[in-house]
């Protein structure tokens, strides 16, 4: 009999102890006043982000991301606007030779001949040749909209999407 009010009162005191953070207490952290990002998205429609890829001029890196090498070139990420096409025949001296303009575009891998670019939400596959480039597949939505950089959802219109934040 002893033995048992020890163990109620140990059950008792470990409940206790355990239900304590369910307790309501009124405090500053209770209802934390809502924040909003400082960024504003860039948007593209549907349409307009299925045909912005393509080839152009070289330009100013502004923000370098990954770097990939594939046979004689190399493709260097400049984040959400594309990638940078350096010639590596001599690799003492690799010559930019072209953009590959994707917005919104943050990562690329490449199988064979095929470029897979995240774009935005959609996973793009497309092959270049001569400064041409075609469009294998688009999967629309495979990825979420892009979070702003401190790291919040903005809501836009159904047919609208991020590639970038200013």
């Amino acid at each position: 009999m002893k033995n048992l009010k020890k163990y109620r009162f140990i059950f008792s005191f470990l409940a206790m102890l355990l239900l304590q953070s369910c307790w309501y207490t009124s405090g500053v952290d209770d209802f934390p006043e809502p924040r909003y990002s400082q960024y504003t998205p860039i948007t593209l429609s549907r349409a307009q982000l299925e045909g912005s890829i393509g080839m152009s001029e070289p330009r100013a890196m502004i923000k370098a991301g990954k770097i990939y090498v594939k046979d004689s070139f190399i493709f260097i990420t400049d984040e959400n606007k594309g990638f940078h096409i350096y010639d590596n025949s001599n690799p003492n001296a690799p010559q930019l030779t072209g953009f590959l303009y994707a917005p919104g575009a943050t990562d690329m891998a490449i199988k064979n001949n095929t470029i897979y670019i995240n774009q935005a939400v959609d996973l793009v596959a497309i092959s270049f040749n001569n400064n041409e480039v075609t469009v294998h597949k688009r999967i629309q939505n495979a990825f979420p909209q892009k979070l702003s950089p401190d790291g919040w959802q903005h809501q836009v219109g159904e047919n609208e999407i991020i590639v970038d934040w200013k």
